[in-house]
């Protein structure tokens, strides 16, 4: 995983995308993180449909990781639902990003939030 673990193999980054900045905060950054070779971005609404497959997937994951928008956590209770959890759990706006029913977003904000990300990683 670059200098964040020994591997970004069986990294599974599980996104919010919902219908806010927040939400499509969260989904920028898996896919950025993805793109970097941190993890491997995956469907969580797949998993919270409790869809076989990836729910299965989700189960054999080394590190399950949970970005969550909001303190709703939608992407904690896909895992919760599938008797899975979290190994790593960020809440965008615990990160002091206030929610918004809007899309404006900053890169900076995808940053400041992949950061955590990759800071809660290495402790894995």
């Amino acid at each position: 995983m670059s200098e964040c673990c020994a591997s970004a193999e069986g990294v599974m980054l599980l996104a919010c995308s919902g219908g806010s900045n927040v939400g499509q905060i969260a989904n920028e950054t898996a896919k950025a993180l993805d793109q970097l070779g941190q993890g491997r971005m995956y469907c969580a609404v797949g998993v919270a449909a409790q869809l076989p497959s990836f729910v299965q997937n989700a189960r054999e994951a080394a590190v399950r990781v949970a970005i969550d928008g909001c303190t709703v956590q939608c992407v904690k209770k896909a895992l919760e639902a599938a008797q899975l959890r979290a190994d790593v759990e960020i809440i965008v706006t615990d990160l002091g990003i206030e929610k918004g029913h809007h899309f404006n977003y900053t890169q900076e904000q995808i940053a400041q939030v992949a950061g955590e990300v990759t800071r809660k990683l290495r402790g894995k």
